[in-house]
């Protein structure tokens, strides 16, 4: 006589459970964020660039924290250029700065844009 291995009893599936489904009614619609266009963005940094003014492009995306910060970074780096044109320096690093924010504003622009978009 061999021993039988213990089993554990196989639960009875349990009974599907119905959600209650709501209609579809226009006053219980979950609210609705405007798209932006990305082409607005990517145009607004071209431009506002050529004259200085970096990251109103995700300001528009709704981006506050990027748009304040390449702001506030390229003037600090526009100074600091200003400041090493004394010695030379500066008139090589400063259109490097610029040009540097000027393909790279519109690209986080873009992308933030999408990003707000997906939402």
């Amino acid at each position: 006589m061999t021993p039988l291995s213990p089993v554990a009893p196989v639960p009875a599936p349990l009974p599907p459970v119905f959600a209650q489904v709501q209609p579809y009614h226009p006053a219980y619609a979950p609210p609705s964020r405007p798209l932006r266009s990305t082409g607005a963005a990517v145009m607004l940094e071209l431009f506002l660039g050529l004259f200085g003014l970096f990251g109103v492009g995700a300001l528009y995306a709704g981006k506050t924290g990027l748009g304040v910060t390449l702001m506030v970074s390229y003037w600090v780096l526009f100074w600091v250029n200003v400041a090493l044109a004394f010695v030379l320096i500066g008139l090589f690093t400063g259109p490097l700065t610029w040009l540097f924010y000027m393909i790279l504003s519109p690209v986080l622009a873009a992308r933030a844009v999408d990003q707000h978009n997906a939402y």
